[in-house]
């Protein structure tokens, strides 16, 4: 089990990073960047001081640089204008050219565009290419509106979607609990995994119980496994019994994410349990038991490893 998994909230998503690295489906590129701080062209120093005065047709004369020059300073450019930036951006929306139209798009995100809410609406719920950049200026914009049209989105076949409607949920934060809890009973495979892992990161108790009866009720270990790591965040002290549970019965990454919780939840009455998982049969569970254990007691506690030596955990919880 790698500790990376475990290392806080997932890493936030800038406009500037999706553009810079290839975020779509296989056979989608993201758009070249230079390095940061390169100098403008004098053709594209020439298009922004033009854009400047926020005439239109100007200002979207600017994406088409965005596949040869600095795209993080284009998009400080552009996102200066403002309002001024909407129209030309939401009339870009329909470029034949999935690149211009997926710059567009994150502009849109960018600069918080209400008034663009349905037009990426439309654009994620459509076949277009790079639909996964709608979702992501959905959470950009975080209108709670839009909460029921990420979530169905997290049954989308194309996992880059639901990867950015995710994230998109995450950013709009507590707003986005009540349609997550009420679609997570009906849900499964991905789309649950990716709703697990949206109230992991929100944080909100009042994902407890339905979460609870995920943890009970999965079949599939890698789901019922996020669904205990998601108590680490959602959880009272209502869950240290189910989660005492399937430390002792789960499946092994089932029995890793229980104690990772347990550790984080600081659940005293779990110590026993912790004890007894601290001999189990796989060296990563009994590794998570110490760490967990360490965090409950405040003291070090020894482990066997792999090779049965008996040592420390690295302490990933401070």
């Amino acid at each position: 089990m790698k500790a990376d998994r475990h290392m806080g909230r997932w890493a936030a998503t800038g406009l500037f990073c999706l553009l810079a690295v290839a975020c779509g489906s296989a056979g989608e590129r993201g758009v070249h960047t230079t390095m940061p701080g390169t100098p403008f062209s004098t053709d594209a120093e020439r298009a922004v001081e033009e854009a400047k005065a926020g005439d239109p047709a100007k200002v979207r004369a600017l994406l088409p640089f965005f596949a040869t020059e600095d795209n993080e300073r284009l998009i400080r450019v552009i996102s200066t204008l403002g309002p001024k930036a909407i129209a030309p951006m939401m009339e870009a929306l329909d470029d034949p050219n999935p690149a211009l139209a997926e710059l567009a798009v994150g502009m849109l995100g960018e600069i918080r565009a209400q008034e663009a809410v349905p037009r990426l609406t439309a654009f994620l719920r459509s076949d277009r290419p790079r639909r996964y950049i709608a979702a992501w200026a959905l959470g950009e914009i975080r209108n709670p509106d839009s909460v029921p049209i990420l979530v169905a989105a997290l049954t989308d076949r194309n996992e880059s979607v639901v990867k950015a409607s995710t994230r998109a949920l995450i950013n709009i934060g507590r707003k986005s609990t009540p349609a997550i809890v009420s679609a997570l009973p009906s849900s499964s495979g991905r789309a649950r995994k990716g709703m697990l892992r949206a109230l992991e990161d929100i944080e909100d108790t009042r994902a407890e119980d339905a979460i609870l009866a995920v943890l009970d009720q999965e079949k599939i270990p890698g789901i019922q496994a996020a669904a205990a790591r998601a108590l680490s965040k959602c959880g009272t002290v209502k869950c240290y019994v189910p989660l005492e549970r399937w430390l002792l019965e789960g499946e092994t990454g089932v029995r890793v994410e229980c104690a990772w919780s347990l550790g984080i939840l600081i659940a005293k009455p779990a110590e026993g349990a912790l004890r007894k998982t601290l001999e189990d049969a796989d060296p990563n569970v009994r590794e998570w038991s110490a760490r967990a254990l360490e965090n409950i007691t405040g003291e070090r506690v020894l482990y066997r490893d792999a090779k049965g030596k008996k040592v420390l955990p690295y302490n990933l919880y401070r």
